[in-house]
C-alpha cells in the first residue's frame, strides 16, 4: 500500500458522484491502518475542476451514472484523458478502462484485435456493406445500437424481411442519398421514397434538425442459454463471479434480476477474464460470458456495474503469483477493490513501472 509520495502523503481526490461516499469510507479505513494518505471529494464537473483537481496525485472517480448516456459518457470519457495523459494524474478507471465504454462497436474492435473468443460479430457504417453482410448472415441475429445497459436497445430478428427492415431504419440517411442520385426530379425523389420505411425517419431528422449516422452491429443469436455469466475483475487479480437467468420467456439477461449465487463458476472463465484485464490494462471491468457448446465467449464488457449484486456474492476470487486461483468467502464491496488496487496503481507508477502490463490474451 502506498504511504507518501517524495517524502509528503498522498493526494487522492475523490470526483463527486455515484460511489464517493463510499470510496472515501474505504480511503478512511485505509488511513486507519496507517496508510499515509490525504483526500477531499471534489466535483470534477464543475466548471474550474482543472483548477481544483490540480494538487492531487491520484483521481477516483466513476462519474453520474444517473445522467449517463451516450453524450454525458462522452464527456467523462474526455475528462479520463485529460487528466491521464495531458496533466499525467493516476486516474481510477483510467482511459484503457472507459474509452469503449457505452460502444459495443468499439469493443467488437478491441475484441478482435486481441483474438477474444466472441459470437460472430458485425459492426459496420456502411450500408451497402451492411447489405452484403446481412445476406450472408445466418438468422436470427442479435442487433444492437451501440450504447445502451440492462439489455436495452437489444432485439432478436428472426425473419429476412425484418432484418431488412431494421438495417434500412438504421442506414435511413445513406438511404436517402443513394435515392436521390438514382431520381434526378424532386417531384420524383419523393414520390418513389414514400412507400420506404426510411423515408419517414428522414423526415423526422428534417424536422428536429438532427445529425445522425447509422450504425449497424449485430451478432450471431446463441441457443441454449438460459443464463449469462457474468465476471467482475478489479485490478488484476480479484474477481466476483455469479449468473444471470434470462427473463421469462426471452432470450435475455441482462438487467433481469435473477441473479443466481449457487450454481458453480468455471475457473477457466474467471482466470482468463483477469488475464483480459491484465493484458489489456483494465482497472475495472465486468465481462458477460455466454456458451457455445463447451467453449465460452465474451459477448461484451462494460467498466460500471451494480454494486449491490457484486456484494451479494457469497466470496470473490483471487489468483495468486503463481497463478493458482483462490476462493475466499465473504461479502464484499467493489468500492474496497476500487481503491485498494487504485493504491497500489498509484504505488506502482510512483516507483516507475507500470500499472499494469501487457500479455497474450487470445483465445
Amino acid at each position: 500500500m502506498p504511504s507518501t509520495t517524495r517524502g509528503r502523503p498522498l493526494r487522492v481526490a475523490v470526483g463527486r458522484g455515484d460511489w464517493h461516499e463510499e470510496f472515501a469510507a474505504a480511503l478512511d479505513a485505509r488511513i486507519r491502518e496507517g496508510a499515509s494518505i490525504q483526500y477531499d471529494i471534489i466535483d470534477i464537473d464543475a466548471h474550474d475542476w482543472q483548477a481544483r483537481i490540480a494538487p492531487y496525485d491520484l483521481i477516483i472517480w466513476r462519474g453520474r451514472w444517473t445522467f449517463m448516456g451516450p453524450s454525458m459518457s462522452t464527456h467523462y470519457k474526455e475528462k479520463i484523458y485529460f487528466l491521464e495523459q495531458i496533466l499525467g494524474k493516476v486516474v481510477m478507471p483510467g482511459y484503457a478502462s472507459v474509452w469503449h465504454w457505452e460502444s459495443k462497436v468499439a469493443q467488437s474492435y478491441l475484441f478482435k484485435a486481441m483474438d477474444v473468443p466472441t459470437p460472430q460479430t458485425v459492426a459496420t457504417t456502411d450500408y451497402a456493406d451492411g447489405q452484403r453482410c446481412l445476406r450472408e448472415a445466418s438468422l436470427p441475429i442479435v442487433a444492437k445500437l451501440s450504447h445502451g445497459a440492462s439489455s436495452a436497445n437489444v432485439r432478436l430478428l428472426a425473419s429476412r424481411t425484418a432484418a431488412e427492415r431494421w438495417l434500412d431504419s438504421v442506414f435511413f440517411t445513406q438511404a436517402w442519398k443513394h435515392h436521390i442520385e438514382s431520381h434526378r426530379g424532386r417531384l420524383s425523389q419523393g414520390a418513389t421514397a414514400l412507400p420506404h420505411g426510411w423515408f419517414w425517419r428522414k423526415v423526422w431528422q428534417k424536422l428536429v434538425r438532427g445529425e445522425y449516422h447509422g450504425v449497424a452491429y449485430w451478432q450471431e443469436f446463441l441457443a441454449d442459454n438460459p443464463a449469462d455469466l457474468r465476471v467482475t475483475v478489479i485490478g488484476d487479480s480479484h474477481a466476483i463471479g455469479f449468473w444471470r437467468h434470462n427473463r421469462p420467456n426471452d432470450f435475455r439477461a441482462s438487467g433481469s434480476g435473477l441473479l443466481d449465487y449457487e450454481t458453480a463458476v468455471p475457473a477457466r472463465v474467471v482466470e482468463y477474464c483477469i488475464s483480459l484485464n491484465r493484458g489489456l490494462g483494465f482497472d475495472s471491468m465486468a465481462y458477460d460470458v455466454l456458451f457455445r457448446g463447451d467453449e465460452f465467449v465474451i459477448v461484451e464488457m462494460s467498466f460500471g456495474y451494480v454494486d449491490k449484486a457484486v456484494f451479494d456474492a457469497p466470496g470473490h476470487y483471487i489468483q495468486c503469483d503463481d497463478g493458482r486461483l483462490h476462493y475466499e468467502a465473504g461479502h464484499l464491496m467493489p468500492q474496497e477493490l476500487w481503491v485498494d488496487w487504485a493504491l497500489r496503481k498509484a504505488d506502482m507508477v510512483r516507483h516507475g513501472g507500470p500499472a499494469s502490463g501487457a500479455e497474450d490474451v487470445s483465445g
